[in-house]
């Protein structure tokens, strides 16, 4: 039995104050907000691993709209916000959030100008990927801490989310073999890479694979799936669902219940069986949601949409 097809929806970042991060995301980086959630009342919270939950949240998508990948930026009502996200970029689960833009040296400036943490200049990275020019990219925290890395491009929308593990293989088996998405190159530089930018003392090495969505486009959304090797990776993907910073990867299924005993029968743990979750007002009142762990405790989730009426 088999999951699929699958495609990425979104990637979700929860934040402490909603207006503040949309002056971030929406006002200087450029995505536009397109969709609001807001659940009128809280509601049983076991998908999440909670007892109770309820949210205010903007789905935020760029120029590839509305075929590609979304931002959930989410700010917690029941329970609220908690935490603060990972110390580094390679601690073990979501490490970074990755956005293109057209235009990166005006985007460093509006961000450096409007007091963001800022972590380097932009410059290229090499990336040890056959047929990929080294990208010309820089990282800067959002207002809670959350690492955003912003690459060079022709468009602005989201590339891709970082997901750090401890075993590449392991985890290339997983994403691929049992979820049935696509590897799509290796990421494995020669030669280690100056850290400076990555806020790593010394250099930084790693092994990695891009991973897309069955048939789509290579220049589509992927999942970044890193083994660092220099430094080591360290901490612990398992995080709760109203801590800040990233907190689950988004994709859309078909078939939430086929999905679900693939999932059983392939020994993953999962946080419930499928639910349905109310979205807010104006929103389809029947969305299914599961969410699962990959074998280093990150969250994803699976989403079954209503068919269109």
């Amino acid at each position: 039995m088999s999951l699929g097809p699958l495609r990425f929806f979104h990637v979700n970042v929860n934040c402490s104050d909603l207006e503040w991060s949309l002056e971030f995301y929406r006002d200087l980086v450029g995505l536009k907000p397109t969709v609001r959630t807001q659940p009128e009342r809280p509601q049983p919270g076991g998908a999440f691993g909670l007892d109770e939950v309820q949210w205010d949240a903007w789905i935020l998508s760029g120029d590839d709209a509305p075929d590609g990948a979304v931002l959930d930026l989410l700010e917690w009502q029941v329970p609220g916000p908690a935490g603060s996200p990972p110390a580094t970029v390679t601690e073990l689960g979501f490490g970074r959030l990755c956005i293109l833009t057209d235009d990166l040296a005006g985007l460093y400036q509006r961000l450096t100008e409007a007091g963001h943490d800022v972590w380097s200049p932009p410059g290229r990275v090499e990336l040890g990927a056959e047929g990929m020019a080294a990208p010309e990219l820089f990282l800067c925290s959002d207002p809670d801490g959350t690492p955003v890395q912003f690459v060079q491009a022709d468009s602005t929308r989201l590339a891709h989310v970082n997901v750090n593990c401890s075993d590449l293989e392991r985890s290339r088996h997983f994403y691929c073999d049992v979820l049935g998405l696509n590897p799509w190159i290796r990421s494995c530089p020669s030669e280690p890479q100056p850290g400076g930018g990555f806020r790593v003392d010394g250099d930084v090495a790693w092994d990695a694979w891009f991973i897309g969505a069955p048939d789509a486009s290579p220049s589509g959304f992927i999942l970044d799936l890193v083994e660092w090797k220099q430094p080591q990776p360290t901490g612990s993907a398992r995080r709760k669902a109203n801590e800040l910073g990233i907190f689950r990867m988004a994709l859309l299924t078909d078939d939430i219940d086929r999905d679900y005993a693939a999932l059983l029968e392939a020994g993953v743990t999962c946080y419930s069986p499928p639910v349905e979750l109310e979205m807010g007002p104006g929103l389809p009142s029947d969305l299914r949601a599961l969410f699962f762990e990959d074998p280093d405790g990150t969250c994803v989730e699976l989403i079954e949409s209503p068919p269109p009426e």
